[in-house]
C-alpha cells in the first residue's frame, strides 16, 4: 500500500514565511549594534505582531569643549511586563556614516516600562559634529534602533573661546634692576597648546603702531598664568603692553587691545645729582687760577651740559653775574671739571654747578654755599718792615731785653721770635743762649710794638739779638741781621761796691 505525504496548510506555511522574513530583519539588526540573535528573537515573529518605537532628542544640540554632552531616549510600544534595556552609543568628531567605533558607549539602562531614558553623560576631547544613536533590545522581540544622522541626534561642539587678562609691572625709574614685564592669565581654555606672545609699544606709541619687543611663551595644560621675559628700556616715557594667545585645535585664538587696563607702563626719567668741589683757596695772582669739578651720580647713559657758574668776589647769595663754562656730558665720565678762572681782586669766590638733564635724566643744580665750594683769593702778601732795638747796656745779674716794631704789614698774625747769642758769638751761629716767641695780633698796643722777655746774663761780653717775624698768608716772613749795631748789648762785670770802672 503506498503511503502519501500530506501536504502543509497554506496558512501555516504563510505565518512560517513571516517569521523566517522578521527572524532575518531581526539578525541583521542585531549585527548592526553588535546584539546576538538569541532565542527570543528566533520566535519574535511567531511571538510578536508588532515592534516597539524608540525617539530620540539631544539635551543641547551645540556646547563648547569641555562641556558634557546627553542623549535622551523615549520608549513607547510595550506591553506589560515587557523588559529590556536601552544602550546609546555617541560617534564622532564628524563621523557622519556612524562607521567608526564610538567615543562612548553607554551602559545597557534597563526598561520595565515605557518613557524616556537618559544615556549618562560624557565629555567630548576634540571639537566637532557628533552623532547619538540609541537600541533597545527587549528581553523577548525584536530590537529597535535610531538611524544615523536622524534629526536631533546631533551634536555640534565648538571650541573654547578663552580669555586673557593681563597685568604689567609697576612703573619704574629707568636703569632700574629688572627692567619691566608683562603677566597674562589664559581662562577658559580646555587643555590648551599653542603660545601666548607678548609685545611691548613704546615708548609714548600711544595707539601700539609701531614695532614692538616681542616675547613668546609657550602654553601647556597645567599652567595659568605666564610671564613675559625683563625688558629693560634704554629711553624714559610710557610703554603699552598686549598679549595675544594663538589659540590651538580645542581654543580659539584671543588678543588684547592695546592701552587695556593695567598694560601701561610708564618709565620715568633718572634724577641723577651733582656734588661738587672748588679748587683749594689761593694767593691771587697764583699760576693755575681757581677752578671747580662736579661729580654726576644716579644718571642714565647721561647727555646734556653742566654749567659751572663763579660768583663773586664777595657776591654772598650768588646774586651777581657769574663766570660761566659749560662742559659736554658724555655716558662715560662721571667728573668734570670747569676751565681755570684767574681772578683780578681778592675775595671770596663762590661756585655752583648746573647739570641740564635730557630725554633720559632730570636736570640739577648745586645751590650757592653749598659745602666745598667757596674758594679765598688771598691778597699777594707784603714784606713788612720789622725794626728793633735792644734794650742798653748792663751789667752782669742785670735783666736785657729786646723790642720790635713790625710795620707796612696787612693785618699781620703769626709770631716775632727774639734770639739772644753770646756773649762773644759776633756771628749768632752758636745756640741761643736766650728765646722769646711773642704773637702778632695786627695791631699790639696800638703801635705794633712787641717786647722780648727778659733775661739775666751771667757771663760779662758782648750779646747780640735776632728777631725774626714769621709771616702769614698776608704778609712775608722777616729777620733782622746778626751784626745790627742797635741789637748789641754789652753785659759789663759786675761794678765793685763803692769803686767805679777802670778805665
Amino acid at each position: 500500500m503506498r503511503m502519501r505525504t500530506k501536504r502543509p496548510n497554506p496558512t501555516t506555511r504563510q505565518a512560517s514565511r513571516r517569521a523566517l522574513r522578521s527572524l532575518a530583519l531581526l539578525t541583521a539588526a542585531g549585527a548592526a549594534f553588535g546584539v546576538q540573535a538569541g532565542p527570543a528573537m528566533a520566535h519574535a515573529g511567531l511571538n510578536r505582531a508588532a515592534l516597539a518605537t524608540l525617539t530620540t532628542s539631544v539635551a543641547d544640540p551645540e556646547v563648547t569643549i569641555g562641556e558634557t554632552v546627553s542623549d535622551t531616549a523615549n520608549l513607547a510600544g510595550t506591553v506589560r511586563g515587557e523588559t529590556g534595556s536601552i544602550t546609546f552609543r555617541l560617534y564622532g568628531p564628524n563621523d557622519a556614516t556612524c562607521m567608526n567605533p564610538p567615543v562612548f558607549t553607554s551602559a545597557a539602562i534597563p526598561t520595565t516600562v515605557d518613557g524616556p531614558y537618559g544615556s549618562g553623560t560624557t565629555t567630548p576631547t576634540a571639537p566637532g559634529t557628533y552623532l547619538w544613536r540609541a537600541v533597545y533590545t527587549p528581553t523577548v522581540g525584536m530590537a529597535v534602533s535610531t538611524a544615523c544622522g536622524e534629526a536631533n541626534e546631533q551634536v555640534v561642539v565648538n571650541l573654547a573661546s578663552p580669555t586673557v587678562t593681563t597685568d604689567a609691572s609697576d612703573d619704574i625709574v629707568i636703569g632700574a634692576v629688572g627692567g619691566i614685564y608683562d603677566d597674562a592669565t589664559l581662562a577658559g581654555a580646555f587643555e590648551p597648546t599653542g603660545t601666548i606672545t607678548f609685545n611691548l609699544y613704546g615708548p609714548d606709541d600711544a595707539n601700539c603702531l609701531g614695532t614692538p619687543q616681542i616675547d613668546a611663551v609657550d602654553v601647556d595644560p597645567e599652567t595659568t598664568t605666564y610671564r613675559s621675559a625683563g625688558f629693560n628700556p634704554t629711553a624714559a616715557g610710557t610703554y603699552r603692553w598686549t598679549a595675544a594667545y594663538s589659540g590651538d585645535d580645542n581654543n580659539n585664538p584671543f588678543t588684547t587691545l592695546c592701552n587695556d587696563a593695567n598694560e601701561s607702563v610708564v618709565v620715568d626719567p633718572a634724577s641723577p645729582t651733582v656734588t661738587t668741589d672748588a679748587s683749594d683757596d689761593i694767593v691771587l695772582g697764583a699760576a693755575g687760577g681757581i677752578y671747580d669739578e662736579a661729580t654726576l651720580a644716579g644718571a642714565f647713559e647721561p647727555t646734556g651740559t653742566i654749567t659751572f657758574n663763579l660768583y663773586g668776589p664777595d657776591d654772598a647769595n650768588c646774586l651777581g653775574t657769574p663766570q660761566i663754562d659749560a662742559v659736554d656730558v658724555d655716558p662715560e665720565t662721571t667728573t668734570y671739571r670747569s676751565a681755570a678762572f684767574h681772578p683780578t681782586a681778592a675775595g671770596t669766590y663762590r661756585w655752583t654747578a648746573a647739570y641740564s638733564g635730557d630725554d633720559n635724566n632730570n636736570p640739577f643744580s648745586t645751590k650757592c654755599n653749598d659745602a666745598n665750594e667757596s674758594v679765598v683769593v688771598h691778597a699777594a702778601p707784603v714784606t713788612p718792615r720789622l725794626a728793633t732795638y735792644a734794650s742798653r747796656d748792663t751789667f752782669v745779674g742785670k735783666t736785657v731785653f729786646d723790642t720790635a716794631l713790625l710795620t707796612g704789614g696787612n693785618n699781620p698774625t703769626g709770631t716775632i721770635t727774639f734770639n739772644l747769642y753770646g756773649p762773644g758769638d759776633a756771628t749768632c751761629s752758636r745756640t741761643p743762649v736766650f728765646t722769646s716767641v711773642v704773637d702778632v695780633d695786627g695791631n699790639s698796643n696800638g703801635d705794633n710794638k712787641y717786647k722780648s722777655g727778659d733775661f739775666r746774663p751771667r757771663v760779662p761780653g758782648t750779646y747780640q739779638w735776632v728777631a725774626e717775624y714769621s709771616g702769614d698768608e698776608n704778609n712775608e716772613g722777616v729777620v733782622t741781621a746778626c751784626d745790627d749795631p742797635k741789637e748789641q748789648v754789652v753785659v759789663k762785670k759786675k761794678k765793685p761796691y763803692g769803686g767805679v770802672p777802670r778805665p
